[in-house]
């Protein structure tokens, strides 16, 4: 009886396993056919490039013209079939650093832009604007699951439920998992190599977009003084607040989208 029983449950067991790898599969679809890029090729408009700080930049303090990096957290599909590794590198420049006074007339002022990406030794000219950035204390926030301490009394993390930046909730088993709005919709989906929207149009091919810690949903500014706003067009990622000083810090990250190429 207790062989026969274990036999069953093994079998049962198999055929759970099976399913899971089935659905792992279909769950990444083109990812899980992907390759690394060798060579680094200028970025279609639309890519979305997760980035974390590896600096602190405070308007009025730090110097327009100082240069700084930014590195992706995640794997980045640039096409149906092809992504950057985890830590690719963008450079971007201060191009204003204003203190403010402390009024709306003259508020504290960060410009920003992002020039070059680097990978794997080649370096290619972008454009970028920022959708959204997230204080690193929000950043951290991803990480936890949402019941708090162990999830359900998992204490797996390939295993925890967790909540993007913006609201969207990440379902994982042995990382890979369904990421879905309030609605319980699904938007996008996870592995262990980061989190994604469902495949979108780029140029005309289907493609998901990497989003790091952040909802599909997310846009503006998490986690900063209430004042602060943020803006970005041409090119340009301007930060104001009236009140403090406009900073990004070490560790806080963005979610850059690629507009153009020169």
């Amino acid at each position: 009886m207790f062989t026969a029983w274990t036999s069953a449950h093994r079998r049962c067991a198999s055929v759970v396993f099976l399913l899971a790898s089935l659905s792992a599969l279909v769950e990444t679809g083109a990812s899980q056919q992907s390759r690394a890029v060798t060579e680094l090729q200028p970025l279609a408009s639309g890519i979305t490039l997760p980035v974390q700080l590896g600096r602190t930049l405070s308007a009025g303090k730090v110097k327009a013209g100082t240069v700084f990096f930014v590195t992706t957290t995640q794997r980045v599909p640039v096409s149906a079939s092809a992504y950057l590794n985890r830590g690719a590198k963008v450079r971007g420049e201060v191009v204003t650093s204003e203190a403010g006074n402390g009024t709306a007339a003259h508020p504290s002022m960060l410009i920003i832009r992002f020039t070059e990406l680097s990978y794997r030794d080649k370096t290619v000219p972008v454009d970028t604007r920022a959708i959204a950035a997230a204080h690193f204390m929000h950043v951290g926030y991803t990480f936890l699951p949402t019941s708090g301490g162990g999830d359900n009394g998992n204490a797996s993390q390939a295993s925890w439920n967790t909540r993007q930046v913006g609201g969207h909730e990440v379902n994982r088993s042995g990382w890979v998992g369904d990421v879905s709005n309030t609605m319980m919709q699904k938007v996008g989906y996870a592995d262990y190599h980061g989190v994604y929207s469902l495949p979108v149009s780029l140029n005309g091919v289907m493609v998901p977009r990497a989003m790091g810690v952040f909802s599909t949903t997310a846009k503006g500014l998490y986690g900063y003084d209430p004042e602060s706003q943020m803006e970005s067009s041409g090119g340009l990622i301007r930060i104001t607040n009236p009140n403090e000083r406009a900073v990004i810090r070490n560790q806080d990250q963005l979610l850059l989208e690629v507009v153009s190429t020169r």
